[in-house]
Order: C-alpha cells, then structure tokens, then sequence
C-alpha cells in the first residue's frame, strides 16, 4: 500500500461569529435607546437621537435575523438531505404519494364543478316546470275562471277582460308569453295564453309570481333545493346582515339573518353542493331584454337530490352501492400500492446500502489506501460502478508506481529534444552578401524536420531540408542519423548522386518498410553564380527575383527509403544577384483551419509575390504570420520549417567570412 498523502482541506473562515456579535450589539442598542429615551422624555428632553439609532439598529437586527434563519434553513436541508436514501425516500413521496393527492383534489375539484352544473341544470329546469304550471293554470283561469288550488298567495292573476288588466303593460296584452321579467327590484315568473273572442281583440289571461322567499320554500319542500335570490344594491351601502357580494361593476345583497346564512353556506361545506346561476331578464313595461338588471341566485343543494333528480334513485341506496363500488377499487389499489411501496422500500435500501459501500471506498481513496475493495457483485449499475471502482484503486496503484518511470522517461525525452535542437544551424552560411534565416517548430516533444547549411569552400555553400514521416523518438532518432550521414558525406566531397543513394540506402535498412524522408539538397556556387538543386520528394523550394513571380524549383522523385533503389537528377538553376530562395517543409502549405481547409499554395504563392524584396527575417515572420491567421485555434498537424537566403552582391564578396584567428594571422 502507498503512503497516504495528506491533503487538508482549505480553512474556511466562519462570518456567523462576527455577525452573531454585530446582532446582539444592535439589539443592546434598541433596549439601551428604549430605556435611555424614556428616561429623557421622562426629564423632558427630547430623544429624536435614540429614534434615529433605534431605527437604523431594528433594520440591523431585521436583516440579520433573517439572513440567520436562511443559514439555519439551509445547513438543516443539508443535513436532513445529506445521505441518499433519504434523498431518495423524499423523491417516492414526491413521486410516488404526492400525486395521489394532487389526483384526488383534481377528482373532487371536477366532481364539485360537475355537481354544480347539474344543480344549475335543476334549478333551470324547476323555472321550466313552474313556467309549464303556470301556464296550465293561465289556461285553466280563463276556461274556469278559478284560481289554481296550490297556488301561492304571493301568485298574481290579470286578465284583460276584467279591471286587472288595466294594470298590465301593453305589450303583455297583445302576446303570448312564458319567461322571466324584472319589476320594481323583483324578479318575476310569467305565463300567459290569449283566448280569441269575436271580432275584437283577443282575451288575454297573465299569470305572475314573484320569486320570493315563498317560492324558494315551495321549492325546498318540493325538490329539497335551497335557494337565495339576490337583490342588487348600491356599492356604497352594505347590508348589516346576510351575504353581500362584489361582482363587477354590480353588487348583491343575499339577504337572510346571519344565523341562516351561515345554517346555508357554512354548514353545506362538505354536505351540499353551493353554486351560482346568472340569467338574464326582460323589462317589465316593454318587453324588451334589462341590459342593467341581472337575476342572481345562490344555490345549496344536496347531493342526494341530484341522484334522485338525474338517476331516479334513491339517494341513500345510490350512496350505499357507490360506497361498495369505491370500498372495492381503493382495497384493491392500496394492496397494489403497498407492494410498489414494498418494493420501493427494499430498491433504496440497496441503492443506500451500495452508496454507503461505494463513500467508504471512496474515503480510503481520500486516505491513499488503495488496497481497499468493495467486493460487490456486479448485479446493476451501482455494482458495475463498485466493480470499476476496484479496478480502478488497481490501475492507481499500478499506475502511481510507474509514475517515477515515467516521469524519468519524460526527461529523457526532453533531453533528446534539446539534443534534437542543438543538431540544428545555430547561424547561417558564413558569406559575405549571403543573408540567412530559418524556422523550427516541431508539434511533438521530438520532430521529424530537418535542416542544415554547409560552407563547402570559399565560394561555394549548400543547404539541406527533409522531412522524417511520423512524429516522436523515432522520427527524432532517423532526423540524427540522417544529419550525421549527411555531415560526413558532406565533408567526404560526395557528389549529390552519390550522396542521395547512400542516403536512400540508410533510411530504407534502418527503419520500417513504411517510413520514408524527404530531402532537398542544393549547392550554391558564388564565383559561377549557379544553383544546383537535388530533390526526393520534398516540396519544391521558391526561387523570388526582382520582376518576376515566384517560380518553383521542380525536381520530381521518391522519397528516400521507399525503394531499395532511387533515381535522383539534379537541375542547375542561374543565381542573380537579389534572388532569394525559400524552401518550406509540408507543415506550412498543409496547415488546416477550424473548417478543415488548408493554407495551399494559392495563398503562400500570393504572399511570396508581395513579399520578395523583403530581408530573410520579414519574409521568414510573413510566413509564419500568415499561416498562424489561417489556422485559428486550431493546434498545428505537423512540424513547420522555413528556411530563406538572400544573395546581395555576392560576386564581388564570393568568399568566406574570415574566422577571427584568421582574420589576425592576416593582419
């Protein structure tokens, strides 16, 4: 087992011991300023001081008080919530109780506003009957001449061919009509049939009752329902006893002693349905539809009565085979609820029981015990996640032992790409009029670019560029060899043929069938004023004069290393003074976007044509400038190298800078 390692935790600094000491200064201060102000209105001197500190000391205190219960609120959540099965346990009431209950209310919410639409239905349809009696009594009156039996004495009768007609409204005289009306704050039940006689106007026989506290009797007795018809009265008046209710730009007296109304609307809450029926009335003198009064009633009716008025059954009968019905399907449903909630119980107790295991592996991890193991079977996914967890305190305690292993190979490797730089040209070919610049930017630790400059003799210089397929050690590893091969065939005078095949030979026996190198030699002879350039398979280099556009260096052939054999020309090119010569690895003219397009050598042509009368250095930061606009965020692919020379008037100086020991000897 490792040695645990130490992690405290960050000291948190509490706020609640200098705000609980703040509080209890401010309310010192409110009891100091009431007792202190007292005594001074005592001795006559005024206290607005005290006022002014016992106010701004309240708002202390409010403000502290409630920022106080908030912190306790929260720390009790915390801790009441804290361990999963309870979270758990909260999450079935909330989802698997709660609706119940919200089901419930909705039921009865439903079966209340349907209840009450019957029982508005109900009182419509007794008008409708009252309406029908009455006109068979009107019928009756003016065959008989006799007043109907049941009638109530509130009933008034009118005919026209008696002196009660006088009474009636002209147009109640000359029609037929059954409907409600509004007269004098009473709203009115009226019925009335014509009898045709002779040749002068028709026989008219109108019967009208007031819809009183009469009527509701009868119809209490006859149907059990309850009603209050309201009265509509001035908003700035209210009754002393009754109901008053504000609706709109209307207000309605119900009225009634206050022990009746509450007998109606306090104890019908649970027994009887209370609804509200709105109809609309016609105006006693013209017949036409009261557009300013509006017949409100209040009703209370029992449920029984809607059985009995819809199903023609009797209510307790009704009730009783209802009772039965729903006794059933709520056994029925609690057995099956409590064997969800059963089954509920024993899921989070293994989901807690799981957790519980998974947190103390998890704190032996904390403590740098990675030999703890949960052992749990691998049943769900709880017991998946304990299984990984196990596994992985074993790849931690694996791979924190490899750790100083890999750390030691990281600084190898570091030390190889030092070593890596340090194999490239610290400074350019030493000519006079011959100005140089390069630049080396690798995507790994280790590249696989390469270039070099060689000072072959006192007139003449050579550069080599190449590029090693892949990235990492081994790519570095072939870059170092290759440039050690290069050196030493350098120095050894071989010509570019020569030295291309003995190269080829190299990379292709040193390394796998698949890797291969690019390379790019050319020879600068100052005195004869030629390029010679040899290529494998590397990007043509750019050769920019003064006038003209730039123009590739075009050699055509195989990389080195993918045959045993390769064929290899070498191009000779005529150096004027002013050229510049740019050679690019691929990393450049391959470089992507964020879109996935490449810089090309559109741009990079276009860039070389208005850049060629640029010092090496200019040209040198254009390119990468450029290039690193193009890609954006977007981190390199491959390693990027631009190398760029400059020839000034290098005929008249086409020899070596001298070396400072020589320079004295010639002194």
């Amino acid at each position: 087992m490792l040695p645990p390692r130490p992690n405290p935790e960050p000291q948190r600094r509490s706020r609640g011991g200098p705000l609980f000491v703040i509080w209890l200064i401010a309310l010192g201060a409110i009891v100091f300023n009431q007792t202190a102000g007292r005594y001074l209105r005592e001795v006559g001197v005024p206290g607005a001081l005290f006022s002014l500190t016992t106010f701004f000391a309240a708002l202390v205190c409010i403000a502290l008080t409630l920022y106080g219960l908030a912190v306790a609120v929260r720390w009790t959540l915390r801790k009441l919530f804290w361990r999963v099965g309870r979270r758990l346990f909260l999450s079935y009431v909330l989802i698997g109780v709660l609706p119940f209950f919200l089901f419930a209310i909705l039921l009865l919410a439903i079966g209340y506003m349907i209840a009450g639409v019957m029982s508005h239905a109900a009182l419509r349809g007794e008008r409708q009957a009252s309406l029908g009696q009455m006109e068979s009594a009107a019928l009756e009156y003016g065959l008989t001449g006799k007043k109907p039996a049941d009638a109530l004495p509130s009933l008034e009768i009118y005919d026209t061919a008696a002196p009660s007609g006088q009474k009636l409204p002209g147009w109640l005289k000359e029609t037929t009509f059954s409907g409600m009306a509004w007269r004098e704050k009473v709203p009115l039940l009226i019925a009335s049939r014509q009898f045709p006689r002779g040749d002068g106007p028709p026989r008219t026989v109108v019967l009208v009752q007031p819809i009183d506290r009469a009527w509701a009797d009868q119809l209490r007795e006859r149907d059990g329902m309850i009603i209050r018809v309201g009265q509509e009265s001035d908003k700035a008046v209210k009754p002393s006893k009754g109901v008053h209710v504000e609706s709109g730009d209307r207000d309605v007296n119900f009225e009634g002693t206050d022990d009746d109304m509450e007998d109606l609307v306090i104890h019908a809450i649970g027994r009887k349905i209370i609804w509200g029926d709105l109809t609309e009335l016609n105006d006693w003198n013209t017949g036409a539809p009261d557009n300013r009064h509006q017949l409100f009633t209040l009703i209370i009716n029992p449920i029984g009565n809607l059985f009995q008025f819809y199903f023609g059954a009797r209510s307790d009968q009704y009730l009783r085979i209802l009772a039965n019905v729903i006794f059933g399907l709520t056994f029925t449903l609690l057995v099956i609820y409590m064997i969800a909630a059963l089954f509920a119980a024993v899921l989070i107790f293994s989901i807690t029981r799981a957790v519980n295991r998974i947190e103390k592996g998890t704190k032996a991890v904390e403590r740098g015990d990675f030999s703890y193991r949960i052992g749990m079977r691998p049943s769900n996914q709880l017991g998946e996640m304990a299984q990984s967890f196990d596994h992985m305190t074993e790849s931690i305690a694996s791979l924190l032992v490899n750790v100083a292993e890999n750390e030691r190979l990281q600084s190898e490797i570091q030390i190889a790409a030092t070593i890596q730089r340090n194999l490239l040209p610290k400074e350019g070919p030493q000519f006079r009029g011959v100005s140089f610049s390069a630049h080396f930017e690798t995507t790994a630790s280790i590249g696989g670019d390469y270039y070099d400059v060689f000072n072959l003799d006192k007139t003449r210089l050579a550069v080599a560029i190449g590029d090693v397929s892949g990235h990492g050690l081994s790519t570095g590893l072939v870059m170092a060899m290759v440039k050690a091969a290069i050196t030493t065939l350098v120095e050894e005078g071989a010509d570019e043929m020569s030295l291309f095949e003995r190269l080829n030979q190299l990379v292709y026996r040193s390394t796998e069938r698949r890797a291969f190198m690019t390379l790019a030699f050319t020879i600068f002879d100052l005195d004869l004023g030629t390029i010679r350039h040899t290529n494998a398979g590397h990007l043509y280099p750019y050769l920019l004069r003064e006038g003209e556009a730039p123009v590739g260096i075009e050699v055509p052939s195989l990389p080195l290393g993918v045959r045993g054999k390769i064929n290899t020309r070498t191009l000779e090119v005529d150096l004027r003074e002013g050229d510049t010569i740019v050679y690019l690895s691929d990393g450049i003219v391959e470089a992507q976007d964020e879109a996935g397009d490449p810089f090309g050598f559109e741009q990079l042509e276009v860039l070389l044509a208005a850049a060629q009368d640029r010092s090496p250095n200019a040209l040198r930061d254009a390119i990468l400038q450029a290039v690193a606009r193009h890609s954006g965020n977007r981190p390199a692919d491959d390693d990027r190298t631009v190398m760029v020379l400059r020839f000034d008037q290098f005929r008249a100086v086409a020899k070596p800078v001298a070396e400072p020991a020589e320079a004295a000897a010639v002194a």
